[in-house]
């Protein structure tokens, strides 16, 4: 009898916890639509709502990823600062999203993406951060080399990264060319699949020409 009511409990809430699944999923699909199409100055309350989904669900590693790619990339287009800031704020949901997929690409290339904020934030931080940055790139790499995420981030860490130490314009290009190449080639594997970067190669292409 106890066997049964336990299976009766089970089937009740098993609806709930699916409908739960399925609105975490159209809010973020939601927001990343109406990111897409905001100007940076929109963009805070729609970072607010994804932080506060990713803390309402720990342990879904998407929502963990999309929290901290968003206040790391309004970090970029916005006041030194404010930069800093948001680089705080993506900082825990970065490192929880690495933690529970370590081996995907898209987190390692998240978290080289994040340092690079950080160095973009404050520039001093490129002799310390920069190699760092870099490596996360080079495992986003490994893991899928056909990510073109990782290895726009890998060009632009060359690109930013002054001649003195190893970077500059001409010695990106090749990194730039490949990260070309997968942008044209890539497509997500469903609708909340990452899939952002193509305009921050495009500006980084006009750089060359």
């Amino acid at each position: 009898m106890q066997y049964l009511n336990w299976l009766v409990v089970a089937f009740s809430l098993l609806p709930f916890s699916l409908i739960a699944q399925d609105n975490w999923q159209q809010t973020l699909k939601t927001q990343l639509e109406q990111m897409e199409k905001a100007s940076p100055g929109k963009w805070p309350p729609h970072v607010k709502t994804l932080k506060n989904l990713a803390e309402q669900n720990p342990g879904e590693w998407l929502l963990q990823y999309y929290a901290g790619w968003a206040a790391t990339q309004l970090s970029f287009r916005s006041s030194k600062s404010d930069a800093e800031s948001l680089c705080d704020q993506a900082e825990p949901f970065v490192k929880r999203a690495l933690e529970l997929q370590p081996e995907n690409t898209e987190t390692l290339t998240l978290m080289g993406y994040w340092l690079s904020a950080r160095i973009n934030a404050v520039p001093t931080r490129g002799a310390t951060l920069g190699e760092e940055s870099r490596k996360y790139a080079e495992k986003g790499i490994a893991a899928n080399p056909d990510n073109p995420r990782a290895w726009l981030v890998k060009a632009l860490n060359i690109y930013y990264t002054p001649k003195l130490f190893g970077g500059g314009k001409q010695k990106a290009k090749s990194a730039v060319d490949t990260a070309g190449d997968k942008f044209a080639r890539f497509k997500p594997s469903n609708a909340l699949a990452p899939n952002w970067g193509q305009q921050v190669y495009d500006m980084l292409l006009a750089n060359y020409k």
